[in-house]
């Protein structure tokens, strides 16, 4: 009968801003590892905006004889698990009371399906497989910080492949048409997309403002999606990330101090809502995965509305 291991890899680590840190993985074929931030909230009468939460990693990162098979920040790690695999980690003591102590939990997956013994990373020798982390150089409204981090293994699996996912970040040159080449050799699963700017109140700029997916120099796929249809895209598979994203309270004015608790309340967005996905698995089961092996050149064609910071993660599926 097969099993499964979860275990601890670092137990309640005192976390330092500014610094990296790195641990020896274990040997046994890995599905994923999930990192815990522990912290305290570090302002009263207001609650912890999420993003500052995610906002303390600056770099995850799983390497392998020094290679990457994983590297993303703390929100790009936190959309891809919940855009890919519907993991959205509950919440907990969210009261916005300063000194309230609360938790967050990022997943690093392997795989496409947690547990999976056909999609793992393979079994490898002590201290060739390492998980890197590098922490922002100051924390918003955050404080004693510590680390819980724990491992999958599926010691019984023999995998014929491993997910993985590395960052291409680009800042346009100017507005309008450019592309950014995507890896070749492997099968994609899923391409995640960051673009900084996004509609807010009456502007209505995009950094994304459409993707197209060009293969030998010929569209495949998606021929061309905009920003507003593609960011409802993940909605074939879940729900919104709503749990830490933000909210507006409709309340009557006149009767404010009364009926504070009890108000509607307005959704305004997730937290993934700087991000958009290609999504080459709708089904989950293989059809459609973007095969690259023999083409010349596969491109994302970003048609970008500005000039801010974006970021391209393909999402591979490597043979074992």
């Amino acid at each position: 009968m097969a099993e499964f291991i979860h275990s601890v890899l670092a137990q309640n680590i005192s976390v330092t801003a500014g610094t990296t840190v790195s641990y020896d993985l274990p040997v046994n074929p890995l599905s994923h590892v999930y990192l815990t931030l522990k912290f305290a909230q570090n302002q009263a009468n207001t609650q912890l905006t999420w993003t500052n939460v995610a906002a303390m990693l600056s770099k995850v990162e799983v390497l392998f004889k020094g290679s990457a098979i994983f590297s993303a920040n703390g929100l790009d790690t936190e959309v891809l698990a919940g855009m890919m695999l519907g993991f959205v980690p509950y919440a907990n003591n969210v009261a916005g009371v300063d000194n309230d102590l609360l938790h967050f939990t990022f997943l690093i997956p392997f795989g496409r399906f947690p547990y999976s013994p056909k999609e793992c990373f393979p079994r490898s020798t002590r201290g060739e497989l390492r998980l890197q982390i590098t922490y922002a150089a100051s924390f918003t409204q955050i404080d004693a910080v510590s680390l819980q981090a724990e491992t999958v293994e599926l010691p019984d699996a023999n995998p014929s492949q491993y997910m993985r996912t590395t960052t291409l970040s680009v800042t346009p040159a100017a507005a309008g048409e450019m592309d950014v080449e995507l890896p070749l050799g492997n099968k994609i699963a899923a391409v995640l997309f960051f673009g900084t700017t996004v509609p807010v109140t009456t502007t209505a700029t995009r950094t994304l403002t459409y993707t197209q997916l060009l293969v030998d120099n010929q569209r495949r796929y998606f021929s061309q999606t905009n920003f507003e249809t593609q960011r409802s895209l993940m909605a074939l598979k879940h729900r919104p990330m709503v749990e830490h994203g933000a909210h507006n309270h409709q309340i009557d004015g006149a009767s404010f101090a009364q009926y504070m608790e009890s108000s509607a309340q307005k959704y305004m967005s997730d937290q993934s809502n700087l991000h958009l996905m290609w999504d080459f698995d709708p089904l989950g089961d293989d059809t459609y995965l973007l095969e690259t092996a023999g083409k010349s050149d596969v491109v994302a064609r970003i048609n970008a509305g500005d000039t801010s910071a974006l970021r391209v993660l393909p999402v591979e599926l490597v043979g074992v």
